[in-house]
């Protein structure tokens, strides 16, 4: 996907074997720089496959320590990043809670001392932060949704696909197919806001535009039509258009369900609000 879009990418493992807590990260051991400028993309991609073969997921989770790690990587570099007008998007892969380097339990400090890196973080201006949950754990998801919900930090928490297509459509958002592109940047990061607030709440009809506009190429401006007469322009375009896979349904859909669309921006054939369609 980096290689593709041209944009740099680093691969940080949490625990990798043959680091010692407080030592320094070994390219190709620890961590792989996946950079398109680079050339020999092969050989990158395949550095990459042989760190993660060898280290699969296995004890501690010392995310508080990897993520401090980081912090002061990107605070060395801020100035660049500020000259450059470039940003970090940080996305945390974990299936465990918090803990040492040393023990396999999670404790009240070792939560505490999570949440403080990810405030220090995620108030630094050039850096957005996404986690990547990898568990049916009941009692891990319970406590990064808490995380997500009581403690007010700018950050998006995402499930497997399946899960957060199955978590917007209960919002309301399920008028359009989540497709694994959508999924794919959400997971490596976005500023945009209706992205991140799919899994919040039902969209907003000024929204529901907006993104339909992202997910379908109009050949014309749209902004100046009533909400009937966009709808009405969208099937239109959908009519002919390929359909892709939806994970929530798991099959190929059209990109967008016209009648679902009229139920989230409330437009009826004749001005009614139609029923909800399951």
């Amino acid at each position: 996907w980096n290689l593709r879009v041209g944009t740099p990418c680093e691969f940080v493992l949490l625990n990798s074997i043959g680091r010692t807590p407080g030592s320094p990260m070994v390219e190709g051991r620890d961590c792989v720089r996946i950079d398109r400028s680079n050339g020999l993309e092969e050989e990158q991609l395949q550095r990459l496959r042989n760190m993660l073969g060898s280290n699969g997921p296995r004890g501690v989770t010392p995310i508080a320590e990897r993520l401090d790690d980081i912090q002061i990587r990107i605070q060395a570099g801020v100035s660049d990043l500020a000259q450059r007008a470039q940003m970090v998007f940080l996305t945390i892969v974990t299936d465990g809670m918090p803990t040492t380097p040393f023990s396999g339990e999670s404790t009240d400090a070792d939560r505490a001392r999570f949440v403080q890196a990810l405030r220090t973080l995620c108030h630094m201006p050039q850096v957005q932060l996404v986690i990547r949950l990898c568990t049916d754990d009941a009692d891990t998801i319970s406590y990064y949704n808490r995380i997500d919900q009581e403690v007010e930090l700018p950050l998006d928490i995402l499930d497997d696909m399946v899960g957060e297509a199955q978590e917007l459509a209960g919002k309301g958002n399920d008028w359009f197919a989540y497709t694994p592109v959508i999924h794919r940047m959400r997971e490596a990061g976005t500023l945009s806001k209706i992205l991140d607030e799919l899994d919040e709440r039902s969209l907003e009809n000024s929204e529901i535009r907006k993104l339909a506009g992202l997910l379908i190429s109009s050949p014309q401006p749209l902004d100046h039509l009533s909400d009937r007469q966009f709808i009405k322009e969208i099937a239109k375009i959908v009519s002919g258009t390929p359909w892709v896979y939806d994970a929530r349904r798991q099959e190929m859909r059209p990109v967008v369900h016209i009648g679902k669309m009229r139920v989230a921006m409330k437009v009826g054939f004749r001005g009614k609000v139609l029923p909800v369609i399951c």
